[in-house]
């Protein structure tokens, strides 16, 4: 029997009878930005930058937390303005906030992939490198972040209270394209799903896929970039409002129709677009009590670790890593296992990757989610780990930076696709 049919036949997925309270979250966030306690710190998504700590804060970097009880099991949602987060971060921020009930197993941790953000090399325990061009870890820097993640999750854990929840979608032609091939698809749906309070809004997931590069290695000034500007004008528009942010499978896929005289402007100019669209779909959403919930993961034995023929020429060159050093990184920073995410709210259902997927392999979740039943998929990459891009065998054979980023040879996409169309529930 498929895991989500399981799930639904063990009652997991749904409770009844009117006695029940139905969904229960609170919400929190918490600054994650290490200059705040004078520690240097390593902007991610450039190996140009070469490890040099940024100069300051443009602005702020959140984690944003909702927690949840259902049905008597707790789970929880965090959001982060950063680059990519390792395992290590949820683990460690878990074990701090010691939640009763919440276990890793239920919590998704999703990265917005700022380029401006914290530099998750920095945060992984695993990395032994010692290479500024990937980062290097810093352990006071790692528990400034879990610690400050942990104090949201305790406060969102103690203000839970009755929720509805709705989702909607619409397309957002022109906002992104694929930057592989202009001529390929790049998703362009930005769904989002609103909780309400007291029968007003009150926290709203946007998802929506793009890439954080209109921060280049030359910023460095530590900032959500256009995600974190989206976020900020959402909550301006909706007073009262938490907004946290999951990208897509942005693994092929670039901003695009921003223009401005600098990085900033433009950067204002994109999120300030996206969050108009979401603070609209937000607006049409109807809310309803929650009859259907749950988060769940599945570890899945990945393939066999192996770098792509030009990684030396392409993703090496950029972060300097050599050949001497890149088995060692292989074997020390990619792990042998690695989980999808599912997150089921009535009819929405986000399907989560550790790594960075492409267009394709998103269009094939979001196909099984449809099939489950839900009719409103999404897909977000960069949770819960980071085991670099994952492509269809198609497009891994045409090579390319992405290509070169991907360390489990060209069957990653099939094995994960084969897991996540049993999470999501079709045989």
């Amino acid at each position: 029997m498929a895991i989500a049919a399981w799930l639904c036949a063990a009652g997991v997925w749904t409770v009844t009878g009117a006695a029940d309270p139905g969904l229960l979250a609170g919400a929190a966030r918490a600054s994650i930005t290490p200059l705040e306690a004078n520690l240097p710190t390593q902007l991610g998504g450039y190996g140009d930058r070469a490890g040099k700590p940024a100069e300051g804060v443009h602005d702020t970097l959140w984690a944003k937390a909702l927690v949840f009880d259902f049905g008597g099991e707790k789970s929880a949602i965090l959001t982060l303005d950063v680059c990519h987060a390792p395992w290590c971060v949820l683990e460690e921020s878990l074990a701090k906030a010691a939640v009763p009930g919440l276990a890793p197993d239920r919590v998704l941790m999703a990265s917005s992939h700022t380029h401006a953000g914290l530099e998750g090399m920095m945060l992984d325990r695993r990395n032994i490198a010692g290479n500024p061009h990937i980062g290097v870890f810093n352990e006071a820097v790692l528990d400034f972040v879990t610690d400050r993640i942990a104090g949201a999750l305790k406060e969102a854990a103690a203000d839970l209270q009755p929720v509805t929840a709705g989702a909607a979608a619409e397309a957002l032609p022109g906002m992104n394209r694929n930057r592989r091939d202009d001529a390929l698809p790049a998703d362009t749906d930005m769904t989002v799903l609103r909780f309400d309070r007291a029968g007003k809004p009150w926290a709203v997931l946007v998802n929506y896929t793009a890439h954080g590069t209109i921060m280049t290695p030359e910023i460095m000034l530590a900032s959500g970039g256009w995600a974190g500007v989206m976020q900020r004008a959402v909550e301006e528009m909706m007073p009262g409002v938490l907004c946290l942010y999951a990208n897509g499978a942005e693994g092929d896929v670039a901003p695009a129709g921003y223009t401005g005289g600098s990085r900033w402007e433009m950067a204002q100019q994109y999120g300030f677009r996206a969050a108009l669209a979401a603070a609209r779909v937000a607006a049409g959403v109807s809310t309803a009590p929650v009859t259907r919930f749950g988060i769940r993961q599945a570890w899945v034995d990945l393939p066999p670790k192996a770098p792509a023929p030009d990684f030396l020429k392409i993703a090496g060159d950029e972060y300097k890593v050599t050949e001497e050093q890149l088995g060692m990184l292989l074997e020390a920073l990619f792990p042998a296992r690695a989980p999808l995410g599912l997150w089921r709210v009535n009819d929405f259902a986000l399907l989560t990757f550790p790594g960075e997927p492409i267009t394709a392999v998103g269009a094939a979740a979001k196909g099984f989610l449809r099939d489950g039943g839900a009719k409103f998929p999404a897909v977000a990459a960069l949770t819960n780990d980071h085991i670099g891009y994952i492509l269809t065998a198609d497009e891994y054979a045409k090579s390319g930076y992405e290509v070169t980023a991907s360390f489990y040879g060209p069957g990653l996409a099939d094995t994960l696709l084969a897991a996540a169309r049993d999470l999501a529930g079709e045989e």
